[in-house]
This record gives C-alpha cells, structure tokens and sequence, in this order.
C-alpha cells in the first residue's frame, strides 16, 4: 500500500548565564499541517530574518509528553521556543523554525512519542528545507530530549548540531550520533530522567570514540522542570549555532 505524503500550510562548556526574554511579538508561529501515512498532523511554523538570496537553517524543537495532543497550541507553551526564536533572531540568522506536536495516540489508540514518529518528522524535515545543503538544527526537552537522540541516531546525515536536554538515548547508536554535534544537558535531582539511570556519560563516552563531537553539562540541584526550562542558555545556543 503505497504511503500518500504532503505538506499543506495555511494562515491559521558550562555557562551560568540567563535564558533570554521572551518571544517579541514580530516573530509569528502560523499554524500548518502536513499529511504523512495518510494522517494529517499539525505543527507551527515561524520564519526568522528571512532575506532574499540566503536560504534559511530549519530548526526543529520537539516538545514534551504533557504538550501532546492536537489543538496545535499546547506545544507553543514551552520556554524553550521563545528562548531559541528570540536567539536566533538576535543574531540575524535565517532561519524556518517548525514546532510539531505528537499525538497522544495512534490510528489504533496505541500511546504515541517522538520516536514513534521518526519518519513523519524526516518528511516534515526535508518538506520545509529550501535546498539540500540548508543546516538543519534540532533541541528537544524530556521526551521531545529523548526524541532528539532518536532522530540523531536514525538519520545522521540529516543534521547540522543538536541539543537534547533531559532526554534518554536509550537505544541509539553511538556511531550514528556522532555524525552530529550535540549539546546535553541533565539535572542533577532529576526524578523523571535519573541521571544514575540515564548514565548519559557512559553513552557519550561511546560517541566521543566514534569521533563525535559533544558538550555535556549536569546542573547541580535542577530537577526535571528547571532543566527542559532554564537550559537554553545564550553560550550553549551559541555553541549549537556555531556549526554550520
């Protein structure tokens, strides 16, 4: 059976610095939907600094669990996309950022998470890219930090940088993310992702040996929220932004 795919839009280091402020209002996320495997799914669509000529990086943010849903609003509530829009927009970068939302559940009611939903963001990717060597950068918290080492992991020609903050790269290849530069960060009393769980390092470890090249920092006493919150600061930014 063939898989029917389109894209429809509509008008709907370590630093201790501070996230910056929020997303001033000339930055708009319009709503939009793409179909893939005969589904229609929502996500958010804003263009930064556009300028004629420069074809822009796609940058992709990938939400947490409590933002799923369909209402394509719930997922614009993270900090972290004002935080990278107004990043972005400060240092002149163009730049489409896309912010899709996972469904809870699938067409049989089965529970649904990024990694369920590697091949309909490479769709939505490779949709949204104006030429083949546009940079592509992807940051995801919690499970959105977990659907990002996922994506590293499964397509590691497809990105540029990445940052995953409180993710798990349970089952993902070392070798495959390597490919890519990443920044992590994890919360030291995190209850949710456990850093002695996670053992983050112990993966990274496995990355570095494959030639990747990574940033890690553990916060000392940020629990789950504050580290999907307060980790996007301007240095790491920085640093993700700096591989083109």
């Amino acid at each position: 059976m063939a898989i029917v795919t389109c894209l429809c839009l509509c008008s709907c280091g370590k630093d201790n610095d501070s996230p910056q402020d929020p997303l001033p209002k000339d930055i708009e996320f319009k709503a939009a939907s793409y179909s893939f495997a005969n589904a229609e799914r929502p996500y958010r669509r804003g263009e930064i600094n556009i300028k004629e000529g420069v074809t822009p990086a796609v940058i992709i943010y990938l939400h947490g669990g409590s933002s799923k849903g369909t209402d394509n609003s719930k997922q614009m509530e993270e900090p972290a996309i004002q935080i990278i829009a107004e990043h972005v927009r400060a240092k002149g970068t163009s730049a489409v950022f896309i912010v899709p939302q996972c469904p809870e559940k699938d067409s049989q009611g089965k529970t649904m998470d990024w990694v369920k939903m590697t091949k309909a963001l490479e769709f939505l990717i490779n949709s949204e890219k104006k030429s083949s060597d546009a940079s592509v950068y992807i940051f995801g918290g919690s499970m959105g930090g977990t659907g990002t080492w996922n994506m590293l992991s499964s397509y590691p020609d497809l990105f540029t940088a990445g940052m995953a903050c409180a993710g798990n790269p349970k089952g993902c290849i070392p070798a495959n993310v390597a490919k890519t530069p990443v920044y992590a960060v994890m919360g030291s009393t995190d209850k949710i992702m456990k850093p002695e769980e996670v053992n983050l390092q112990a993966f990274l470890d496995d990355v570095e040996a494959s030639g990747g090249v990574y940033k890690f920092d553990t916060e000392t006493g940020w629990d789950h929220e504050k580290t999907c919150k307060e980790s996007y600061t301007s240095a790491r930014l920085d640093w993700v932004f700096s591989h083109r």
